[in-house]
């Protein structure tokens, strides 16, 4: 939906190969984000190190769209922020709580 119009808008092959690489870093970190929260919470890991590190870097995200979104004219120009800000603080509520 929007990777191939935003590649086949690119016309250097460098700045369109960086894109491809770019989109597969991110959706690989999403992938495994996901894999270790649910790791996480299979074993319970209360306060976990990598709980908290998933939640920060959520939170950046969040930050970082947030932050574009009103620079380009409001708070729901990119949405995105409302995803990732969701997932920090379920995140870091899941490793205050965990037994």
């Amino acid at each position: 939906m929007f990777y191939h119009p935003i590649k086949s808008a690119i016309t250097d092959r460098l700045h369109a190969g960086i894109l491809t690489g770019m989109w597969h870093l991110i959706t690989i970190h999403f992938v495994l984000s996901a894999v270790a929260l649910f790791v996480l919470a299979a074993r319970g890991g209360r306060g976990d190190a990598a709980a908290w590190l998933i939640a920060a870097q959520f939170a950046a995200y969040a930050a970082l769209y947030l932050v574009m979104s009103l620079r380009l004219g409001g708070a729901l120009k990119l949405f995105q922020w409302i995803p990732f800000g969701s997932t920090a603080i379920l995140t870091a509520v899941g490793a205050v709580i965990a037994p």
